[in-house]
C-alpha cells in the first residue's frame, strides 16, 4: 500500500470523537505521511473552510440537531473539524457529521463548523446556519405507568400504556434498566426515548405474544397486501421520533434456527412519513433488523446495527429502505450479519402479483461498515434488491468506510424479477479494506452488479428474449474509490447479454485485489484514473462489452489486461 493510500484509509477510519492521545497518534501519522508525499509545510498554505453545511428539519429535536458538511477542495491538511453553537465549541470530530446536543428547546441557534489543522491553526468559518430546536413536550415515564425495569417483571403492557397515554408532542422515556417486553406498537406526533442506560430486552420466541398483521398498499398494479411482523412496529405513523442512547436487545438466537418460519424485523415502518431515529443499539436481530416500507422522508443518524452474538444468525440486514422516499442515512455504523443498507422495491410472486411502488431519493454518508467491532458481525456493504421490480432510481454513498466487509456495493436481480428499472446510482469517496472475506456466488467482488444473482444455472452468456418486462440496469457512476482485497476480486459487472448494463463510470477509482476487473454485458464503460494491480490473471477483462473508453491517466497493473 502506497503511503498516499495508507493515508487516505487511516484519516477514513479514525474515531469519530477525538481524544488528545489519539488525536496525537493520528496527528503525527499524518504528518509523517504527508511529509513522505513531499506535501507543502502547513504554514506555507490557508486552511479552507468546510462547505456545504446543512441540518435536515427532520433531524432535529428539542436538544438536538444533526449536521452534515463536505470536505472542502485542498483540505489535505485537515486533521479535524470544529462545531460552533452561538459562538460557543460545541465539540471535535474527525468526521462529516456531527450531532449537537444540549441545544435550547424551542429556540433558533446559530451553527458554524472550522477546520482545524495539526499544528492547532483554525479555518475561518463556515457559512452559519440557523437551527430551529422543537418546544419541549410532556414526559410520560413508563416507571410512572408502571413499568418496573427489573429484569424479570414483563413490562409491555405498562409500556404500551405510556405510549396510548402520550399527548402530541409528548415524550415515552424509558429510563436506566432491563426492561422485558414482546412487541410495542408505536404511533404519531411521539418521541420514544431510550434513555442512557436503558434495555430493552426481547422476550424470543415462544415466550412471549407477537401478533402477525396485514396492511394494504397502493402499487401501480393496484392494491398489494404487505404483512406486517416485528417487535417494535409503527404503521401510518406521521412524525415520529425514536431516539436515546439505550440498547434494544432483540434476542435473535431464539428464532434463527427456525429459517423457515417467519421472523419478525426489530423495527418496522410502514407506510409512515417522516421518520427520525437517532442513537440507539439495535443488536441480534432475529431477520432484517430495521424495515422502511413505503415511508416519505426518514432520517436514520448515528444508528448502531449490530450482530453481537456468534451463534450463526440469517438473513440479518442492518437497514431496508423499501419502497420509500427520501432517506437520509448519516453516520450510522454498521457491524450486523449480511447486508448493511439494502435497498428494495417488492418482488413478483404468484402470492404477490403486484408489483410496490419505486424506491427513491436514498443517500448513505459518513457510515462505517466494520466487521471488527463486534464478535458475531459479519457485514456486507449496500445493496440494491434483489427485491427490485418496483424499480430503484436516485441513490448516493458517499464518504463511507468499509472495514472487513464483504463488499462496498452490490446491485442484484436476475430475469425472474420484472420490470426492474435501477439507474442513478453513485458511489464517491469511500475507502474499502478487507483481509477476511472472498468472493462469493451472491457477493462476487467489493463493486459487484449482477444480474444472473443467485442463478448459477443460468450462464452470463446465455440470451433470453428481451421484453418490455427485461430488468434494466443504467447509469452507475463510481468516484475515488480506494479498494485493497487480497482475498478476491476488484470489481465484477455482469448485465444481461440482451439488455446489457448501460452508462457505467469509474473515476479515480484505485488499489489491488487478488483477481481483478470483470466486466460482462456492458454498454458504455468509461475509466479515468483508474488503477488497478490484479495478483493473479488479467487486471481487466472484457467480455461482450461495447463503447469501451479509457481516459489518459488510466492504468492497470498486473497481467495483461484483455482489450
Amino acid at each position: 500500500m502506497t503511503p498516499a493510500r495508507i493515508l487516505t484509509v487511516f484519516r477514513a477510519i479514525r474515531p469519530a470523537t477525538l481524544r488528545l492521545p489519539a488525536l496525537l497518534c493520528v496527528g503525527a501519522f499524518i504528518w509523517a505521511s504527508e511529509a513522505t508525499l513531499g506535501a507543502a509545510p502547513a504554514a506555507n498554505r490557508s486552511l479552507p473552510a468546510p462547505v456545504g453545511l446543512e441540518t435536515p428539519p427532520l433531524a432535529r429535536t428539542a436538544t438536538t440537531a444533526v449536521l452534515t458538511w463536505d470536505r472542502p477542495a485542498g483540505g489535505e491538511g485537515i486533521a479535524s473539524y470544529q462545531v460552533f453553537c452561538d459562538g460557543e465549541l460545541a465539540g471535535e470530530t474527525m468526521r462529516l457529521s456531527f450531532t449537537a446536543r444540549n441545544l435550547t428547546p424551542g429556540r433558533m441557534h446559530r451553527l458554524t463548523v472550522r477546520s482545524r489543522g495539526l499544528d492547532g491553526r483554525s479555518s475561518p468559518p463556515s457559512d452559519p446556519i440557523g437551527v430551529q430546536t422543537k418546544p419541549a413536550g410532556k414526559v410520560f415515564n413508563v416507571r410512572e405507568h408502571g413499568a418496573r425495569g427489573d429484569g424479570v417483571t414483563k413490562d409491555t403492557a405498562a409500556i404500551q400504556h405510556a405510549i396510548a397515554a402520550c399527548t402530541p408532542g409528548g415524550t415515552v422515556l424509558i429510563p436506566p434498566g432491563v426492561y422485558l417486553v414482546d412487541h410495542l406498537d408505536l404511533k404519531s406526533d411521539m418521541s420514544f426515548e431510550l434513555a442512557t442506560g436503558a434495555t430493552l430486552q426481547f422476550l424470543g420466541r415462544g415466550e412471549g405474544s407477537y401478533p402477525e398483521t396485514r396492511v394494504m398498499l397502493p402499487g401501480p398494479d393496484g392494491e398489494l397486501c404487505h404483512p406486517n411482523f416485528a417487535l417494535i412496529s409503527a404503521v401510518r405513523a406521521d412524525r415520529l421520533t425514536i431516539t436515546g442512547n439505550g440498547v434494544v436487545r432483540a434476542n435473535g438466537e431464539s428464532w434463527w434456527p427456525h429459517r423457515d418460519a417467519p421472523r419478525p424485523r426489530v423495527l418496522k415502518f410502514i407506510a409512515c412519513s417522516d421518520v427520525f431515529v437517532q442513537d440507539i443499539t439495535l443488536d441480534d436481530s432475529p431477520a432484517w433488523n430495521t424495515h422502511v416500507v413505503y415511508v416519505d422522508r426518514a432520517v436514520f443518524s448515528q444508528v448502531k446495527f449490530r450482530k453481537v452474538s456468534t451463534a450463526r444468525g440469517a438473513n440479518g440486514d442492518g437497514l431496508n429502505p423499501d419502497s420509500s422516499r427520501d432517506i437520509l442515512i448519516v453516520g450510522c455504523t454498521f457491524a450486523n450479519q449480511d447486508d448493511s443498507i439494502a435497498i428494495k422495491s417488492g418482488r413478483v410472486s404468484e402470492q404477490q402479483p403486484r408489483r410496490q411502488r419505486s424506491c427513491e431519493n436514498i443517500t448513505i454518508r459518513d457510515c462505517l461498515v466494520d466487521g471488527t467491532l463486534t464478535p458475531g458481525a459479519h457485514p456486507l456493504g449496500f445493496a440494491v434488491g434483489s427485491e427490485t421490480c418496483g424499480g430503484v432510481r436516485h441513490v448516493l454513498v458517499r464518504d463511507c468506510v468499509f472495514r472487513n466487509a464483504a463488499s462496498v456495493m452490490n446491485l442484484k436481480a436476475n430475469r425472474e424479477r420484472p420490470g426492474a428499472v435501477v439507474e442513478d446510482i453513485r458511489v464517491e469517496n469511500c475507502v474499502y479494506i478487507n483481509s477476511v472475506f472472498g468472493d462469493e456466488p451472491w457477493n462476487r467482488a467489493p463493486l459487484t452488479f449482477d444480474l444472473f444473482y443467485y442463478r448459477l444455472t443460468s450462464l452470463p452468456d446465455s440470451v433470453a428474449p428481451l421484453t418490455p418486462a427485461t430488468p434494466v440496469f443504467r447509469d452507475i457512476h463510481f468516484k475515488n474509490i480506494t479498494i485493497e482485497n487480497p482475498k478476491g476480486r476488484f470489481a465484477y459487472l455482469c448485465g444481461l447479454a440482451e439488455q446489457p448494463a448501460r452508462n457505467i463510470t469509474f473515476e479515480n477509482v484505485t488499489g489491488s485485489a487478488k483477481t481483478g476487473f470483470h466486466g460482462q454485458n456492458l454498454d458504455g464503460v468509461e475509466l479515468s484514473g483508474v488503477a488497478i494491480t490484479a495478483q493473479e490473471g488479467p487486471a481487466l477483462e472484457w467480455i461482450n462489452t461495447r463503447n469501451r473508453t479509457i481516459r489518459p491517466g488510466a492504468s492497470a497493473a498486473g497481467r495483461k489486461a484483455v482489450p
